[in-house]
């Protein structure tokens, strides 16, 4: 597979506003933003950023692995080439787990942390998703031999079928062709084995975790286990399910009435 950064930026920056950096999970577009960008826009400059799963993002282009380490240094030298010092953070998924080392380097000060679904290594005893530990064997066969890829697309096509069921159609993105299944399969095995145990996201302010009730690919538990070892606050949406920051406009204004309430907490830079 080809060792390649890859990642698209989208900036919506003016001058004076505080910074709201938007940490996606790997493989779907920043387009699963777009509710929330609209709902920020006017009160803050926002960042935001995807993972290209193929060479030029092209469906049948060579496989792209990306380590967390390798996201994580694109990331910061991008922040600081756009003069960004302090900023409240909003994670999807495994995007927590860049927003949690984002929160250690001494060149930001995070304000405040919002984790929509957020995963964790929350340890051996901790609960986990059944999606998590039915497909991690399964992206581990594909990035070995890929040639086996096409034994196990009933398997992939039940998973993308429960990971979209109740209107969660940007999950099926990875799927599309066997070029991205492979690139995927390389970056989410990257994420998981990469996270931090207890990687909880360091802010002046508390942090707050949003569960989506109707989650399939990981149980609300994650996040309130997480948020009662953390300290941040938790708050369960009543139907949301895994993607819930796409269509669901309850959720896009909860994180800006909380990211109104964190970049009040400047120190003025």
């Amino acid at each position: 597979m080809t060792k390649n950064t890859a990642m698209s930026f989208r900036v919506e920056a003016s001058a004076g506003r505080p910074w709201v950096v938007l940490c996606n999970t790997v493989g779907v577009p920043h387009a699963v933003f777009d509710r929330l960008l609209a709902e920020l826009a006017g009160s803050f400059s926002v960042v935001c950023w995807s993972t290209s799963l193929t060479e030029r993002d092209e469906p049948a282009g060579k496989p792209v692995e990306l380590t967390v380490e390798e996201q994580t240094a694109e990331v910061t030298e991008r922040l600081k080439s756009f003069g960004v010092r302090e900023f409240v953070g909003v994670s999807w998924c495994s995007g927590t787990e860049i927003l949690y080392r984002l929160s250690q380097h001494e060149a930001f000060r995070v304000l405040g942390h919002c984790c929509l679904n957020p995963a964790f290594n929350l340890g051996p005893e901790g609960p986990c998703s059944e999606w998590e530990r039915s497909i991690e064997p399964i992206f581990q066969v594909l990035c070995d031999r890929p040639e086996v890829l096409p034994g196990v697309s009933a398997l992939l096509g039940a998973a993308a079928a429960s990971a979209t069921r109740g209107g969660d159609p940007s999950l099926a993105f990875p799927y599309s062709t066997p070029e991205r299944v492979l690139g995927y399969a390389a970056q989410c095995l990257g994420m998981k084995r990469g996270r931090t145990f207890e990687g909880f996201v360091r802010s002046v302010g508390p942090g707050l975790y949003l569960a989506g009730s109707a989650d399939e690919v990981q149980p609300f538990a994650v996040s309130r286990t997480a948020a009662q070892r953390s300290g941040a606050g938790f708050e369960l949406i009543d139907g949301g399910h895994h993607a819930m920051v796409a269509d669901l406009p309850e959720v896009s204004a909860r994180v800006r009435e909380y990211c109104v309430a964190a970049a009040a907490l400047t120190d003025g830079h």
